[in-house]
């Protein structure tokens, strides 16, 4: 009894038992869910969007000359901080430096997802400067905020609010930048 033995290649067994993924995620080997390139440009882009909303609105309640209550009396939740001159000026250059980070952030972000997918290498690198651009404003935020803590120890709200975005937006970076550095190209 001569049995002939054939060979199946094991992809084509692969194929058969793969789940679809969810869309914009993608897995490797170690099971870590990554974001694609274009999900971390849309997370520099909307977190680059807050800040000029942000900025936006400030620069309306300036020139509209709204008042904006901030003492004990009138506020329990979010005080005006008292700082120094040496605080006033460290503010002023995070501050600044926050503002100018953003620029390349999002004008990164926006041609990356402007690129058509053919330009996998170029939508990385420019996701990479894009979500680095990020990381970096963020944690120059972080540093301002600490100054207005210490400026201001007892303003409950601002301390769990501040605290809450910068963990937030932290996080998602860190997600980002690891999705990019574990991921590669698409």
């Amino acid at each position: 009894m001569d049995e002939k033995v054939i060979d199946v290649p094991a992809r084509s067994l692969d194929k058969k038992t793969t789940k679809k993924k969810a869309a914009g995620f993608k897995t490797d080997k170690s099971g870590f869910p990554t974001m694609s390139v274009k999900e971390v440009f849309k997370w520099a882009l909307v977190t680059a969007s807050f800040v000029a909303v942000a900025f936006g609105v400030t620069a309306a309640v300036a020139i509209a000359n709204i008042p904006v209550p901030c003492s004990l009396q009138t506020s329990k939740i979010l005080q005006c901080p008292d700082l120094t001159p040496a605080q006033d000026v460290a503010v002023e250059s995070y501050g600044e430096g926050f503002l100018w980070l953003t620029v390349p952030q999002a004008t990164a972000a926006t041609v990356g997802l402007l690129l058509p997918r053919r330009h996998a290498r170029s939508r990385w690198s420019l996701a990479f400067l894009a979500i680095v651009s990020a990381t970096v404003a963020h944690c120059t935020f972080g540093r301002m905020i600490h100054i207005f803590v210490a400026a201001n120890p007892g303003d409950v709200g601002f301390k769990i609010l501040a605290g809450f975005g910068m963990t937030a937006f932290l996080g998602g970076d860190l997600l980002s930048l690891l999705s990019l550095v574990i991921g590669g190209p698409e």
